[in-house]
């Protein structure tokens, strides 16, 4: 019995938004650690994260009833006591940010600006760091809203739980840093520089994949010790243990932890002992073993998100 009420345009729209929010964040932090440096990854990887973004929502509005009147914001999205709300503008807000980073990052539209608006010339650099700074605070609020998006839909304990936002975040921002990874591998040969990039990447893989484990144990703990003999209780559990022993539980071993965990910690390891150019191939492998581990979490997530009162229901026919 699985949850069929969200297809898979939700669970897309989950993995691209998280990781585009995470491509942003370290495409930002490459360019506030050295503003030369690394430019032509930092300009790729905001117009990756834009376009990821930009893609997750126009599945997301896939999903509404009449999508053209979800694309006019001011009626659509007006109630501000409700996630959605929160979400819409700030993914709204998150685009155009990215878009004007993105566009003033890319060296044609850079060096015409400086040579015909002398402001930007003395001061386009403050610019970039100014948006940088906003586009990083909306992209972690971007990534943290993938989670809150699920946990207030409500009726069902798999989702509802603080631990869902914190594990989404996590693995937006690993997801996030793998998709720059590449980016940063492909673009190796034309930037020389874009190796140290790499480098740099490999170390925060390390931790973020070691505290994306450590959240998604503790999360999915807290949902098999939850009290069975309760109807959120027993959906919690019974969601966790398709996951864990389940009907669910070869794709989440395989291709969750083993593909989307141990993949990209080891490759990362293995990559910063030997630190060589030679290492792109292993750097490459734990990025897109990220990268499918981070998009089937969101997909598995969703499947297993069995509704309470669905689940009392089918245990109370069979009793009677």
């Amino acid at each position: 019995m699985l949850q069929t009420t969200w297809g898979w345009e939700p669970a897309l729209y989950l993995f691209l938004g998280g990781m585009g929010a995470g491509c942003f964040i370290m495409a930002a932090v490459l360019f506030l650690i050295d503003k030369k440096k690394h430019r032509l990854v930092t300009c790729v990887s905001m117009w990756a994260a834009f376009a990821c973004l930009a893609a997750g929502l126009m599945l997301l509005l896939a999903e509404l009833i009449t999508p053209l009147r979800g694309m006019m914001m001011w009626q659509s999205f007006s109630h501000f006591t409700s996630w959605m709300t929160y979400g819409a503008w700030g993914a709204f807000a998150a685009l155009a940010v990215w878009a004007v980073s993105a566009l003033l990052a890319t060296r044609p539209v850079g060096n015409w600006l400086a040579a015909h608006w002398g402001w930007f010339k003395d001061h386009g650099m403050g610019l970039r760091t100014v948006l940088a700074w906003i586009g990083l605070a909306l992209g972690a609020f971007v990534a943290v809203y993938t989670g809150m998006l699920l946990m207030t839909a409500g009726g069902v304990p798999l989702w509802d739980s603080p631990l869902l936002p914190c594990l989404f975040t996590v693995s937006a921002f690993d997801t996030g840093v793998a998709l720059v990874e590449v980016i940063a591998v492909v673009l190796s040969k034309k930037d020389p520089l874009a190796h140290r990039a790499a480098m740099l990447m490999e170390r925060i893989v390390v931790v973020l994949v070691v505290l994306e484990v450590a959240v998604l144990a503790v999360f999915l703990w807290a949902m098999l010790s939850a009290d069975p003999a309760t109807a959120a209780g027993a959906a919690a559990t019974y969601s966790a243990e398709l996951l864990t022993t389940g009907g669910l539980s070869g794709v989440f071993w395989g291709m969750v932890v083993v593909c989307g965990l141990a993949v990209p910690l080891v490759m990362a390891i293995l990559g910063l002992i030997l630190n060589k150019r030679e290492t792109r191939p292993i750097m490459a492998i734990g990025a897109i073993g990220a990268l499918i581990g981070g998009c089937e979490l969101r997909f598995l997530i969703l499947a297993a998100g069995v509704h309470a009162s669905i689940l009392s229901t089918t245990v109370a026919g069979l009793l009677l």
